[in-house]
């Protein structure tokens, strides 16, 4: 999983001088210092989160903050990476607290407070300015570092993400996540070897964490090399059983290599060790995905069943209401389906105009689009399946760099590619399917979309070879 760095923070034996010398609250509240408390052992504690999460032991991490919190009530920082782990309501809760200590922090930390607190009232624009501060004043914080860089990726300049990472590994030697992120870059422009390279090194350089082989397996499974992926990931489980990401990406590659049932089994277990509800969506909404492609009606009901019992809340609302529809798609009630989904939009865009208010971005929402494409589909409503396809290949918003986003585009061109050949658009059809396999060759999901273009070529071939000899026999 991707792409984070973790950074060493040394305390050593001076502490215990400062402690003897009772110098140690204006030790640890120095301007010169990372974070602000005046405990030791909230110090400590803090220092093993940060630890814990460059490793994505993110259960580990949100004890760790937790315990720092309790010995510190007032740990700023603490409360602002807890709150990176928590869900929204807490998230909240918690990014005001460090808001009302904010005049007691040093520079760094009152500028990470004023990027807390924008939250949905900012626009990306504040939100970045307030990041390159902080990058220029303190090139070495990681967490600023690789926001910079994961935006640069998203405008389309994977050069300087890049260059900014490696500034990071200059200045830190140690820092082997850099190799991770990097390996992703690599791997999402394509260049799979470059990728795999990159991870192999922070592998190395990290043999005893989860982390490294979780990565290597996560682009193995979305680029088809799923033995190579199973394997990498069963390694990571064996050395931290409860890694859900693995769970996560052992499910994408049995759903790669046509196996449902095992790739539902993944995603379940997966969403059994997530650590918020949001996540544990996310995760039965990948079940019923599977599911329904595989015409699998009791798993979706399982997973919409286990989707009700979730507490109802802001970040799984949109989620909800497309565990009903997929209730709908598998038990053929189309027209409600498409109702339902008729509904859902404006709440979407309503949602979207309010959480970008600088206008950057325009409204998408690819799980709208799948869904509705197919309700469209199988209601016999091929042009308006046909344009919302069209959207989902070509996404308005430059800079989805995650995989996900990949499979979107990915499923949509199979998907786009059997509507046009049954139209009998059959060369941009076949150009569709082309591209798809430059990045995956071997997708099980699509291959029913493929099978569809190719038995359309077939019956043209075999067409025309009728009509030659049709020809040929009359002279």
């Amino acid at each position: 999983m991707g792409i984070r760095s973790r950074r060493a923070v040394a305390l050593v034996t001076v502490l215990f001088l400062l402690v003897a010398g009772g110098l140690l609250a204006l030790y640890l509240t120095t301007s010169r210092r990372e974070v602000t408390t005046s405990s030791a052992a909230a110090y400590e504690a803090y220092r093993a989160g940060v630890e814990n999460f460059r490793r994505f032991y993110r259960k580990e991490a949100r004890a760790d903050f937790g315990r720092a919190l309790s010995l510190d009530p007032n740990f700023a920082m603490a409360m602002l990476r807890l709150a990176n782990l928590s869900s929204s309501d807490q998230y909240k809760s918690l990014v005001e607290r460090a808001a009302r200590l904010r005049n007691r922090l040093n520079e760094r930390e009152q500028l990470w407070v004023d990027y807390y607190s924008l939250g949905e009232k900012g626009t990306r624009e504040e939100r970045l300015k307030l990041i390159r501060t902080i990058h220029e004043k303190y090139p070495n914080d990681v967490d600023a570092a690789q926001w910079i860089s994961g935006d640069e990726m998203a405008q389309g300049r994977p050069e300087e993400a890049i260059r900014i990472m490696m500034d990071l590994l200059a200045r830190d030697p140690n820092n082997a996540d850099v190799y991770n992120q990097c390996g992703y870059y690599y791997a999402l422009r394509g260049e799979y070897e470059k990728g795999i390279e990159n991870l192999k090194k922070y592998q190395f350089m990290a043999p005893d964490q989860a982390n490294p082989y979780d990565s290597l397996g996560e682009i193995q499974a979305y680029t088809g090399h799923y033995d190579e992926a199973i394997a990498n990931l069963n390694k990571a489980l064996s050395l931290k059983p409860d890694f859900y990401e693995s769970h996560y990406h052992l499910g994408v590659a049995y759903e790669g290599k046509g196996e449902p049932a095992r790739a539902i089994e993944q995603y379940l277990q997966a969403a059994g060790d997530a650590l918020t509800d949001g996540k544990r969506m996310d995760l039965y909404a990948s079940t019923m995905r599977v599911a329904i492609h595989a015409d699998d009606k009791a798993a979706v009901h399982d997973a919409a069943r286990r989707v009700a019992q979730l507490p109802k809340q802001k970040e799984t609302e949109h989620w909800m209401a497309f565990t009903d529809t997929a209730v709908d798609l598998v038990e053929g009630r189309l027209d409600a389906a498409e109702k339902r989904l008729g509904e859902r939009r404006p709440k979407l865009l309503a949602e979207f105009e309010m959480n970008n208010r600088d206008r950057q971005r325009k409204p998408y929402f690819p799980v709208w689009n799948a869904m509705m494409a197919l309700t469209k589909a199988r209601l016999g409503k091929t042009d308006e399946a046909i344009a919302l396809l069209e959207e989902s290949i070509n996404p308005p918003n430059a800079g989805d760099t995650a995989f996900e986003g990949r499979r979107a585009v990915y499923e949509a061109k199979a998907w786009l590619a059997a509507l046009l050949a049954k139209k009998g658009d059959l060369d941009r059809a076949e150009k569709l399917l082309a591209e798809n396999r430059a990045w995956n060759p071997s997708w099980a999901p699509t291959r029913p979309a493929e099978l569809t273009v190719a038995q359309a070529r077939r019956e043209k071939v075999l067409s025309a070879a009728g009509e030659t000899g049709d020809r040929k026999s009359a002279h």
